[in-house]
């Protein structure tokens, strides 16, 4: 069973705090379930050292219950600059905090895997260029280059699924 307890513009900061999101979702995390904990895109204005905390709480909350954390980068905005992405595309904050970088280093030191989804996202949007990438967004229907089209959410669910292989997660032998 797939659960998402995501939920649209929050934070690090309101997902542990919102009673709805992260307060909900603990008590109903089972010894050996898989939660994938990808936050960033509205931390704009988060430091890196409460970003890291807010991780860290959400990591231990969900090892608290017995359940194994996976970290995920976000996936990048389809924001250039010539034929490269820009630096708030790859989401360093209003704070100059490189928030996958963050992300990266507390899997480092906390032994959490990371499905590095930034750093593939950024390849393949890089790779397509800005005119081609924008079916991978909802440029056209809404001026959008930050939520994904039909298209760019079937890119991306084969993206996470090639991480969890590459990550040997004990859910790699369900995908087909």
């Amino acid at each position: 069973m797939v659960a998402n307890y995501g939920d649209s513009d929050e934070g690090s900061d309101s997902f542990l705090s919102n009673r709805a999101l992260f307060p909900r979702l603990k008590p109903l995390i089972k010894s050996r379930d898989l939660v994938f904990i990808q936050l960033a895109h509205n931390d704009k204005d988060t430091t890196a050292t409460t970003f890291r905390d807010n991780l860290a709480k959400l990591v231990g909350g969900v090892r608290e219950r017995g359940g194994i954390p996976v970290l995920m980068t976000p996936p990048v905005r389809r924001l250039f600059e010539g034929g490269k992405l820009n630096s708030w595309a790859l989401h360093v904050n209003n704070k100059g905090v490189d928030l996958p970088a963050v992300i990266r280093a507390l899997g480092r030191s906390a032994n959490v895997p990371v499905l590095d989804l930034t750093a593939k996202t950024k390849a393949l949007v890089e790779s397509l260029g800005p005119a081609a990438s924008e079916r991978l967004y909802l440029t056209r229907e809404a001026n959008d280059n930050t939520h994904f089209s039909v298209a760019g959410a079937t890119e991306m669910a084969g993206l996470v699924a090639q991480g969890v292989r590459e990550l040997n997660l004990p859910l790699a032998g369900y995908l087909r």
